[in-house]
């Protein structure tokens, strides 16, 4: 059997020494001093281990550091220029693209999550055909049965049906089509309670759409960096791909808050 040297036996004393320290300070940091002694079930530690002790000071010290006052990780600011950034991709068109799916989610705002559903919103619905996509109004003909139906007469191009019940599903206006051969009726839903959190409730499936495009324009460029690991400093390339992630989740927030006010809008009912 090998005999433990003085310097190993220390070693191993203040490694035990430590995490006895550590253990037992978490066990009774919230119980007085007092009631430990008069409670003879409490094991009480011996007075060297009761010292603050410096390799568990440590563990603790930095264990404190690490998490913030609520108990999150913190979420550190990556200090990179745009110029730096722009060694590894291009940074004008990256946020363009990042402000584009933005505006895209303003713009559906606007035009289909309406209180008061008009026939012009319908009408510029997208329709997917033979792969292509084409308003609504240039593959059927819409007609007003009366002030609340719509009628959609697609026999000109039977095969864009199933793409126009989809497109009318799913634009968000809470529509609920009605297809007859090749004739679709639309009624115009009325402003009530359930209608307006209906709305609501598609701002966010909305928003959530936006926010899965922006993850992937985001992770595209960040691959982007991944493949110049050869061209640049590792620290750089690291640095890289945070700052691109952090530039999209201001973005993201954009978006969100946009969201936020929209269902606030679609909500009030005074």
């Amino acid at each position: 059997m090998a005999v433990l040297g003085p310097v190993a036996v220390r070693r191993m004393r203040l490694a035990v020494s430590s995490v006895l320290h550590i253990r037992w300070m978490s066990s009774v940091s919230h119980c007085p001093r007092s009631a430990l002694v008069k409670n003879e079930n409490i094991f009480l530690p011996p007075s060297w281990l009761l010292r603050p002790h410096p390799v568990s000071q440590f563990y603790l010290r930095n264990y404190a550091k690490s998490k913030d006052k609520h108990g999150k990780d913190k979420k550190a600011k990556v200090h990179l220029s745009d110029s730096e950034l722009s060694e590894l991709v291009n940074v004008t068109k990256m946020k363009e693209e990042f402000s584009d799916i933005v505006e895209n989610l303003k713009q559906e705002y606007i035009k289909n999550l309406s209180l008061r559903t008009s026939a012009g919103s319908i009408e510029n619905l997208l329709v997917k055909l033979e792969g292509d996509e084409y308003p609504l109004n240039e593959v059927a003909q819409i007609s007003r049965k009366s002030s609340h139906t719509l009628v959609i007469n697609a026999s000109a191009f039977p095969q864009a049906l199933v793409g126009m019940m989809t497109a009318l599903r799913e634009s968000g206006m809470n529509l609920n089509p009605q297809q007859e051969g090749t004739t679709i009726y639309v009624a115009l839903p009325k402003i009530t309670k359930e209608h307006r959190e209906n709305l609501a409730k598609n701002a966010k499936t909305l928003f959530n759409r936006c926010k899965d495009h922006l993850r992937d324009s985001q992770n595209q460029y960040v691959r982007k960096v991944k493949r110049k690991e050869d061209q640049a400093s590792e620290d750089l390339v690291h640095d890289a791909q945070l700052k691109i992630r952090e530039i999209a989740d201001t973005y993201l927030q954009e978006a969100e808050t946009m969201m936020i006010h929209k269902q606030k809008e679609l909500l009030k009912t005074n």
